[in-house]
C-alpha cells in the first residue's frame, strides 16, 4: 500500500539512545511584532531573543508546539496550535521542544531509502500549515542528502501502520543543528 501524503511537520517520537521521553516543553517569547507564521511541528529558531520561523538551511533549530497569550479584547489566556503572524499587541509565550536528544517523526517529500540512514537532510517548506488544525506543512527534504552536518539526521522509518520505504514515508530523525548544542 502506498504511503499517504499527509504532512504534519515534526512531532516528538522518542529519544536518542532510548532515554526516557517525558515530553517536556520549554517556554520562550514571541515578539509582539513577529510577522512570520508558525505552526505546530514547524522548525523554529531564536532571533534577537525571540522565537521565529526557521528558514531552510538555518541552524539552531527547535520545534514549535503552540502558544499562549492574553487576548487583548477579553483579557483571558488563549492557547493556539499556531501563530498566524498577526500582531497580538502583547508578547506571546511559545511552547517549544528544544531537547537536543528528542527524536522526531516527519514525512519525507520524496522517497527515502535504507541506504540514506545516517545521512543529514534539511527541511522543506513548500506547503503552508493549516489554520484549521494548526498543524505544520513542513517535510524532510529527502532529495538532498549529505554526510556533513545540516538540518536533521535520518535515523530510519517511523514505526507507524502502513509506513514503508517509498514516496511520502514517515521518517525518524533528530535535529542535528539544534539550538542548545551548536
Amino acid at each position: 500500500m502506498a504511503n499517504t501524503d499527509a504532512r504534519f511537520g515534526f512531532r516528538p517520537g522518542g529519544k536518542v539512545g532510548g532515554n526516557p521521553d517525558n515530553g517536556a516543553l520549554s517556554i520562550y517569547a514571541i515578539d509582539d511584532g513577529e510577522s512570520s507564521t508558525m505552526f505546530q511541528g514547524d522548525l523554529v529558531k531564536f532571533a534577537s531573543g525571540y522565537i521565529t520561523d526557521a528558514a531552510v538551511a538555518d541552524a539552531g533549530l527547535m520545534v514549535f508546539a503552540g502558544l499562549k497569550y492574553v487576548n487583548q479584547t477579553t483579557g483571558k489566556p488563549t492557547f493556539k496550535n499556531y501563530y498566524d503572524g498577526v500582531d497580538l499587541n502583547v508578547d506571546a509565550e511559545a511552547f517549544i521542544y528544544d531537547d537536543p536528544y528528542q527524536v522526531y517523526e516527519a514525512q519525507g517529500d520524496t522517497a527515502a531509502t535504507a541506504a540514506m540512514i545516517g545521512t543529514y537532510m534539511d527541511h522543506i517548506e513548500t506547503h503552508d500549515g493549516s489554520t484549521t488544525t494548526g498543524i505544520s506543512g513542513d517535510e524532510i527534504d529527502t532529495s538532498d542528502t549529505s554526510t556533513t552536518l545540516s538540518g536533521v539526521k535520518y535515523l530510519g522509518l517511523a514505526q507507524t501502520p502502513d509506513n514503508s520505504l517509498g514516496v511520502h514515508n514517515v521518517l525518524r530523525c533528530f535535529i542535528a543543528e539544534c539550538a542548545h548544542v551548536n
